[in-house]
């Protein structure tokens, strides 16, 4: 059992010096003739400090401020969309970890890639603004919300492949009795696990205060193998392996769908979950989406809040006097910004992701597979997916986007990347010419390198299922965003983004 179905293949060593390779990323440097793009949002601190000669630039005032243009930050604005608000972003493109980008005749993502149907016991209030926004649609049969955009469902003969230490096998999971007692375990949760994770019923609640590995291993006699897989599977969707992740986490991740019984529809468009982005955006007031603005400092007032910003762009720090907030920016940042929000998130951890588009010069020629996990052991490296499984009918071109999850405690290395990332491409390209079994070096024509440091929270014990909006109607500063006590989703970053715009609009707490 895993998410998607995968397909059989012989076997193809990969020798253990390749392994500690594709794990030591860090060490070592490689030359390359062709160019390395790297986008990274580090420079951040030079900007805070250059900013104190920067002069003082318009005041502007608003009902509504927005801080952060991620997904949760767009959907709030969506939801306010009739109402006076702004939107601060310092990125100069909007969507969060959700971003894209494109060279010639590719588009791909750059971080969040894809999502599959929505069963119909989901949250409605999203529900119902993914059906305006045109996103979705009610399948009767089915009995699920799936996708309007019928051409960039990834056909299931597509989905994936799955390497493990240079064997290609059927499933993440190892087969045999402990998959068996594994799915009869997790199988009466199936239904119970929706989204918003708010919405949860109280009788798993106590499934957040322990670890996912603690759980099973209660309940199972478990193999160092088949953990392995589990934390690869934990790793991909929450940052962290199954004793750091909760078992509410873990839970969710095999039964939010019927994944037991049956194949949801996979929905990956070649720009990811910036497709949900742009759909957002298309309905919302442009001119009130402002990019390259960086939220220096908040300060609460009798009558709402001075909002001091950075304009990266034109190099002047303006004021924004706001009656409200919705925080929807990264929370480790408050401790700078807002202290008096910091208090609510100082156990949030962290981690950091980074993305490689190898964007090759020669279109597919031969069938090939969305989703290519790796499990190597010591997992950093987790696999690539490949746009010649996705819908882009005109292009030329193929690109190949490694994903990397790393620890926290390897996030100030990143600060590096410049130095670093030659050989973190090498060693991306020698794991897929490993698993597409044919060489690529040849046809490279360009390489992207996306840094996320603080790319997902982890949703460790008691991270989840907490309300951090409990004092919004007094405060009048609501926070958004899955590092808010939700798992690092599509549905939950915009559920959230949509509850708190109501919330302030409501003045409920």
């Amino acid at each position: 059992m895993n998410r998607r179905d995968f397909m059989k293949f012989g076997a193809l060593a990969l020798s253990p010096v390749l392994i500690k390779y594709l794990n030591d990323w860090t060490q070592g440097t490689v030359e390359n003739d062709f160019e390395i793009e790297i986008l990274s949002d580090a420079a951040v601190g030079h900007i805070l400090r250059e900013s104190k000669d920067y002069p003082a630039g318009e005041s502007l005032e608003t009902d509504y401020l927005i801080v952060g243009g991620g997904i949760a930050g767009l959907s709030a604005a969506y939801e306010l969309r009739k109402e006076d608000f702004l939107l601060c972003e310092l990125s100069d493109y909007l969507g969060g970890s959700s971003s894209a980008n494109g060279h010639k005749d590719q588009y791909f993502s750059q971080g969040a890639h894809y999502d599959l149907a929505y069963p119909k016991y989901y949250g409605k209030d999203l529900l119902k603004t993914l059906f305006d926004l045109d996103v979705i649609d009610y399948n009767e049969e089915k009995e699920e919300w799936v996708f309007v955009d019928k051409q960039f469902l990834i056909r299931p003969d597509k989905e994936s492949q799955s390497f493990y230490k240079g064997v290609f096998r059927a499933d993440v999971l190892p087969e045999g009795k402990l998959k068996v007692a594994f799915e009869a375990l997790l199988r009466p949760f199936v239904g119970k696990m929706p989204m918003p994770t708010t919405s949860i019923a109280a009788e798993f609640h106590y499934l957040n205060g322990l670890t996912f590995k603690a759980f099973l291993e209660e309940r199972l006699d478990l193999d160092e193998a088949f953990i392995e897989a589990i934390d690869y599977a934990m790793l991909d969707d929450w940052g962290a392996t199954s004793d750091l992740v909760s078992a509410l986490a873990g839970i969710h991740y095999y039964t939010c769908r019927p994944y037991f019984d049956g194949s949801p529809e996979l929905f990956s468009p070649p720009q990811g979950n910036a497709y949900f982005a742009q759909q957002f955006i298309r309905k919302t007031p442009q001119e009130r989406l402002l990019t390259n603005r960086l939220v220096k400092k908040i300060e609460k007032t009798e009558t709402g809040f001075i909002v001091e910003v950075i304009d990266v762009k034109q190099k002047v720090v303006l004021k924004i006097n706001t009656k409200k907030i919705i925080y929807a920016g990264h929370k480790h940042a408050l401790k700078y910004i807002y202290p008096t929000g910091h208090r609510l998130f100082q156990q949030n951890q962290y981690a950091p992701w980074l993305v490689v588009n190898i964007v090759l010069n020669k279109a597919v020629t031969k069938p090939v597979y969305w989703q290519n996990e790796y499990l190597s052991g010591e997992q950093a490296f987790m696999g690539f997916v490949d746009s010649g499984a996705q819908y882009q009918p005109f292009t030329t071109r193929r690109t190949l986007t490694a994903y990397y999850c790393l620890n926290p405690a390897q996030r100030n290395e990143l600060l590096a990347i410049e130095e670093l990332a030659p050989s973190l491409v090498e060693q991306s390209i020698v794991a897929m010419e490993e698993v597409l079994q044919q060489a690529i070096r040849n046809d490279i024509e360009k390489v992207y390198v996306k840094v996320m440091g603080h790319a997902m929270p982890i949703p460790s014990p008691n991270f989840l299922l907490q309300n951090h909006n409990v004092d919004a109607a007094t405060t009048g500063i609501a926070y958004a965003g899955v590092d808010a006590g939700h798992l690092p989703l599509f549905f939950e970053a915009a559920d959230s983004g949509l509850q708190a715009a109501r919330l302030l609009l409501e003045g409920v707490g």
